[in-house]
C-alpha cells in the first residue's frame, strides 16, 4: 500500500503502527479463538458476559459514591449517593442470578434491536441522507435479527449474548489481523510526513 500525497501522516505515528504489527496480529488470533469458543459454549460465555456486566456494575456504583462523597459540597451529591447504590445493587442482583438475568437481558435486547431497526428503516425512508438504502437495509436486518430473538425468547436467552459476543470478537479479531497485514505492506515517502 502506498499513500499519496493527498494523506498526510506523523512519521512517528506510521513507524509505530508498524513496529507494532505483530502485536496487533497476535491479539487478532486470540480475538478469533476466543469468538470462537464464545460461539461453540454459546452459554457458558452468556452467563460469563452477564456476570461480567454484574461486576461492572458493582465496580461503577462504587465510583459513583465515592464520587458523591468527593463532590459533596455540590447540590448533586444525593443524585450521585443514589445512583451508586443503585449501580450496586442492580450489579448484585444481576451477579446473584446470571441465568434468569440473561433472560431479561436477552428481552431488553430484542426490544432494542426491533425499535432501532424500525428508526433506522423509517429515518432512511424520510430524511435525504446519502447512502439511505443501505441505511435501509441496516435498519431492516436488525429488525429482523429482533424479531428472531423475540421469536425464540425465552430459549434465546440462553444463547444470545455468548453468540453476540463472539461474533463480535471474531469480527474484531479478524479486523486487527487485516490491519496487520496491511501494515507490512505500507510504503511511505518522505513527503507523505508532517512533522
Amino acid at each position: 500500500m502506498v499513500f499519496t500525497s493527498k494523506n498526510k501522516f506523523d512519521a512517528s505515528a506510521v513507524q509505530q503502527f508498524k513496529a507494532n504489527s505483530s502485536w496487533y496480529l497476535l491479539l487478532g488470533i486470540g480475538s478469533v479463538i476466543l469468538g470462537t469458543l464464545a460461539l461453540i459454549y454459546s452459554f457458558k460465555s452468556t452467563l460469563i458476559s452477564v456476570l461480567f456486566i454484574g461486576i461492572l456494575l458493582v465496580v461503577m456504583g462504587i465510583f459513583e459514591i465515592v464520587q458523591s462523597f468527593k463532590l459533596s459540597k455540590w447540590g448533586s451529591f444525593f443524585l450521585h449517593l443514589f445512583l451508586g447504590v443503585l449501580y450496586v445493587i442492580g450489579g448484585f442482583f444481576i451477579f446473584s442470578n446470571p441465568a434468569l438475568n440473561a433472560f431479561t437481558l436477552t428481552l431488553i435486547l430484542a426490544i432494542f434491536f426491533i425499535v432501532s431497526g424500525i428508526l433506522r428503516m423509517f429515518f432512511a425512508l424520510v430524511q435525504h441522507i446519502p447512502h439511505k438504502g443501505w441505511l435501509f437495509l441496516n435498519g431492516l436486518v436488525t429488525l429482523i435479527l429482533g424479531l428472531l430473538i423475540w421469536n425464540q425468547w425465552p430459549v434465546s436467552g440462553l444463547w444470545v449474548i455468548g453468540t453476540l459476543m463472539g461474533i463480535d470478537a471474531i469480527f474484531t479479531g479478524w479486523t486487527l489481523i487485516m490491519l496487520s497485514l496491511q501494515s507490512k505492506k505500507i510504503k511511505l515517502n518522505a513527503d507523505n510526513y508532517t512533522r
